[in-house]
């Protein structure tokens, strides 16, 4: 090992596969920003300053400005800084510095009625970014960058920052009608992880969800979508920028029609709006709507009868509550429940004189 560099050596015993690239990384993060080329140099900086902590603490406010990192990635990139200068002997005293790491918020998984439901309330720049993040399963920093020209154009290419992973985006129509609307009301979506973050808890709790819908999770619903489809899993991984061998991205991005089928078939099953079942019934909120009422009929129509056949066995009474007393029970239960409410406002004017 005397011909190997401190980096070099370092990585030399970091033995998970998928742990190296990313301690090579976040290690070369730290070289851009610092302006160095080498661990060496890296080293040399550190012992010639007194307070070299608040570089990184520095470094960790860059990785979310510059690289559009969320605060949880950007935590997570310190870990080799960590790694390699207490492997060189030199451990960095971090400790209470930086917040620590928190786990994703992936205990609630929102159904696609939590979902029309946040859609449905939600005002057009929050559809708008919900139907671009159902249509494109990128991570926050990839989405941030995306453009109108882009969503316009149908199609386009991305390339993840944090995989380093080149794919290919659709856009539906549904999304580029509301980036039109966004253009023409001159509303601009927020450019930044915080911004979109506030916007979507606001949404979140005016259409009364108990949590904010992490954007995370869009790429769990896409990949649970195409699974339960039977959705080969190297197509799915090409759509949500995974990687997969050189030369099958290679074929799919140039091949394009047999993905954007599969693609088209994964969204169609992401419905954001409710929709007809071509039988005249309606679905999610229309129909729970529906089953409250029913539910709601079946427990105030004793009362409702109760009611009628006191009236009734008085004898009747003039006047348009009279009227109203002889006719049939209802068969619709919304009918019932405005008789309900007219049986029992005529019972309070009967008690208020």
């Amino acid at each position: 090992m005397d011909d190997m560099t401190m980096e070099q050596e370092w990585l030399s015993q970091i033995l998970g596969s998928g742990t190296k690239p990313h301690y090579t990384r976040g290690l070369h993060y730290l070289m851009e920003f610092l302006g160095v080329s080498t661990g060496e140099e890296l080293l040399k900086l550190a012992k010639g300053e007194k307070h070299f902590e608040t570089r990184v603490i520095q470094f960790y406010t860059w990785l979310q400005e510059k690289k559009g990192l969320s605060g949880n990635s950007a935590r997570s990139n310190i870990i080799p800084i960590q790694s390699f200068f207490t492997y060189a002997g030199c451990p960095l005293r971090l400790k209470h510095k930086l917040p620590k790491l928190h786990g994703k918020i992936e205990n609630w998984k929102p159904t696609f009625q939590d979902l029309q439901k946040l859609y449905g309330l939600g005002d057009i720049s929050v559809k708008a970014w919900m139907s671009l993040s159902r249509d494109v399963p990128a991570r926050m920093g990839d989405m941030l960058k995306i453009t109108s020209e882009q969503v316009e154009s149908g199609e386009f290419l991305v390339r993840s920052q944090k995989e380093g992973v080149t794919g290919k985006c659709f856009i539906s129509e549904q999304t580029r009608t509301l980036f039109r609307q966004l253009d023409a009301a001159k509303i601009t979506l927020p450019r930044s992880q915080r911004g979109i973050d506030k916007m979507m808890a606001n949404a979140s709790r005016i259409a009364g969800l108990a949590q904010r819908l992490n954007q995370h999770l869009w790429r769990k619903i896409f990949i649970t979508t195409a699974l339960n489809q039977g959705i080969s899993e190297v197509i799915w991984k090409v759509l949500t920028f995974k990687t997969v061998p050189l030369e099958t991205l290679t074929y799919y991005l140039q091949q394009g029609t047999e993905l954007k089928e599969h693609w088209e078939k994964i969204t169609a099953g992401m419905p954001l709006e409710v929709r007809s079942n071509g039988n005249g019934k309606v679905t999610s909120l229309e129909e729970d709507g529906k089953l409250f009422a029913e539910a709601l009929w079946e427990l105030v129509r004793p009362v409702v009868e109760k009611k009628r056949l006191e009236k009734l066995m008085q004898g009747g009474q003039k006047g348009a509550m009279g009227l109203l007393e002889m006719e049939a029970m209802p068969t619709d239960p919304k009918e019932g429940l405005k008789l309900f409410l007219k049986l029992r406002k005529g019972g309070e004017n009967e008690r208020g004189k």
